[in-house]
């Protein structure tokens, strides 16, 4: 394992070293969503995007009409699985309303291990150019991106967005070998049976052992908060999101043991209750996976989640106001509109980490 989280140390700090242009903004100025993980295919059985297209459509909607920028941190074509025409040729109303973004000059796309094509210029000028461009500018698909954010005119902190599958062997290094066998030997058998491949999304120890190494190369920066997808496993200031629902069922029981009032006391357990099902829910969906940290060790790691949920559902990072948010779309009653996870100061996060 140590070697392991060696080179994915090595490869990040290579990454950050490698961002020679910041863009500065003020910490209040600041409005982002940041979703990752889309995985489009080609409409197949094997197109993990298929149920989430029509309520990410839903959150792009809201998110032009609010003024926030789109950042999308990689994956977000499948071409392990599919050749670059074929997703999009299937998603092209998605792209045209990602597009709209693009012309607004609110837009920022990363590549990951899934479409790692887009980090040659020449197939992005070839596909991806078309929907990617502003005014005539160059279309770029960057590794990574940072944003130094500011307070009264001085600088507080940077946030370092990546993909996240910096460093890992069978994603990075590898890649290669990977992408032939997905292409041309799983995707055939993935179309006919529908059986999810063992990706670091679905296998607990590569996911764990990924976030681990994630979490303690930020841990050792200086007022740096890292944003990455790739685990497709939401976590929120270096806690996931079941271990967070755990803390709040516990601290819940905790008050109904020294609750008098009936009231309060159904109050409280019709909570405990909520918590509970969210929480199961939770589990069922990332297989028991949860990402230890101690207490000692600093809030500087948030993961997008994904937008590729089996079930339709789609999360992402959002930052508006000097806040950074957890968000799930749809709602709790299956509505076009976000849920809030979990939510935080962005300034009093920073502080944490520097």
């Amino acid at each position: 394992m140590a070697n392991r989280h060696e080179r994915i140390w090595k490869s990040l700090q290579r990454l950050q070293d490698s961002i020679l242009t910041k863009e500065s903004i003020g910490i209040k100025k600041l409005k982002l969503i940041v979703f990752s993980d889309h995985h489009r295919g080609q409409n197949d059985g094997a197109d993990d995007f298929r149920p989430c297209k029509a309520i990410y459509h839903a959150a792009l909607g809201y998110y032009f009409e609010e003024g926030f920028t789109l950042y999308l941190l990689g994956d977000v074509e499948e071409l392990w699985e599919c050749q670059p025409k074929k997703p999009l040729e299937t998603y092209r109303d998605t792209l045209e309303l990602e597009q709209r973004f693009v012309r607004k000059g609110r837009y920022k796309r990363l590549w990951g291990n899934h479409d790692d094509e887009w980090q040659y210029q020449n197939q992005v000028e070839r596909f991806l150019k078309t929907y990617i461009t502003n005014e005539g500018e160059i279309p770029v698909v960057s590794e990574g991106a940072m944003i130094t954010l500011t307070s009264k005119g001085q600088p507080i902190g940077d946030l370092f967005f990546l993909h996240g599958h910096q460093g890992t062997l069978e994603s990075d290094r590898f890649a290669w070998l990977s992408r032939l066998a997905v292409r041309y030997l799983w995707r055939p058998f993935q179309r006919l049976t529908r059986i999810k491949p063992p990706t670091p999304k679905r296998d607990f120890n590569l996911r764990l052992d990924q976030e681990v190494a994630l979490h303690a190369w930020a841990n050792q920066q200086q007022s740096l908060i890292l944003i990455s997808g790739h685990n497709h496993h939401p976590v929120f200031s270096s806690v996931s999101h079941e271990d967070r629902l755990k803390s709040e069922i516990e601290d819940l029981k905790q008050r109904l043991e020294s609750a008098r009032d009936t009231a309060d006391r159904q109050q409280l357990q019709l909570k405990i209750s909520e918590k509970s099902a969210e929480l199961n829910w939770v589990l069922a969906r990332s297989n028991g996976v949860s990402l230890e940290i101690s207490k000692e060790q600093r809030p500087c790691y948030f993961n997008t989640g994904c937008c590729s949920y089996p079930d339709g559902d789609i999360t992402g990072i959002e930052i508006e106001d000097g806040k950074i948010r957890l968000v799930r779309w749809p709602d709790d009653d299956g509505n076009p509109r976000k849920k809030i996870l979990q939510e935080g100061d962005l300034t009093e996060i920073l502080r944490l980490c520097s």
